[in-house]
């Protein structure tokens, strides 16, 4: 398939001398949805703004639906990309009318009584940008990047600074929108990504750590099982004397084990010594125990 998003050991030095980006190559395929990932400093920003064309790669090729920046293709290629930046917008003074007019007359096409019906600002759209609530400027930039219907999302903090009820509502329309187009999502928000990708790629200092499916990269944590017992002392005796570690957990402990396989196992041989166990509860491995283990390693 396709890549619509590659970057080929592109590199970006700031005027300061702070290398943002060290030969990075990566790609993404066409329908793929991808989270960008790292810590602050990481570079994810620079990669999204070399992917609008607001960067120049100082060495390397990064190009979008096949087009470099230098391509003449590429202005076409801009036009079948919606953007979500990661603040709500450079023109506070227009309306929401306005906005989405601009927004059309800029990408060549767009139903904007449908957008607005799709993204409930019917109520608002003779308001300013300025006077909306944060989660309406959310829904108003999105309806904004997916106007023209783009083959491409690119998202920079989507739900950065929203309450928790306006990031849900913007998060349910993410991934409505998310849904057959490629997407690259650059978050800090670990859960949301979980939510929205499939795909994870982890930057650290300019560098790509790692590029898999998420599923795929859940096998590289352990597991861990939530184990209670009447007597909680009586439990931990007997896991020490199998020389495992634990975590306290409240009422209960936390173990990490190496495969499911070995719980079963561990669990008669529990009950032969009479530990009384009364429930056993696999965790599943989230996105951010698969984010961390990588950072830290």
């Amino acid at each position: 398939m396709a890549s619509a998003i590659a970057f080929e050991s592109a590199s970006r030095r700031y005027r300061n001398g702070v290398l943002a980006l060290d030969a990075v190559s990566f790609s993404i395929e066409e329908g793929a949805r991808t989270c960008l990932l790292g810590p602050n400093g990481a570079g994810k920003s620079t990669a999204i703004r070399l992917l609008q064309g607001a960067l120049r790669p100082t060495s390397g090729r990064v190009t979008l639906l096949g087009a470099t920046l230098d391509d003449p293709l590429h202005e076409q290629a801009r036009r079948r990309t919606g953007i979500v930046p990661q603040r709500p917008g450079m023109y506070p003074d227009l309306t929401v009318d306005e906005h989405l007019t601009l927004a059309r007359r800029l990408y060549g096409r767009g139903d904007i009584e449908a957008t607005i019906e799709a993204f409930g600002l019917g109520p608002h759209r003779s308001k300013t940008l300025a006077s909306l609530s944060g989660g309406f400027q959310r829904r108003l930039v999105l309806a904004t990047a997916l106007l023209s219907q783009p083959e491409v999302l690119l998202l920079d903090e989507p739900t950065v600074g929203l309450d928790p009820v306006a990031s849900h509502d913007v998060e349910a329309m993410l991934r409505d929108a998310m849904r057959g187009r490629t997407t690259l999502l650059c978050t800090h928000d670990l859960a949301e990504a979980e939510a929205l990708c499939e795909d994870v790629i982890i930057l650290r200092d300019g560098e790509v750590l790692l590029h898999q499916p998420i599923a795929m990269l859940r096998g590289r944590v352990k597991g861990r099982v939530r184990v209670q017992a009447r007597s909680l002392e009586a439990l931990r005796s007997a896991l020490a004397r199998r020389g495992l570690t634990w975590t306290e957990d409240g009422d209960a402990v936390l173990l990490a084990l190496d495969a499911p396989r070995e719980m079963p196992d561990l669990l008669r041989g529990l009950l032969a010594e009479g530990v009384d166990v009364f429930a056993s509860t696999p965790l599943s491995v989230t996105l951010e125990e698969i984010f961390l283990e990588a950072v830290r390693q």
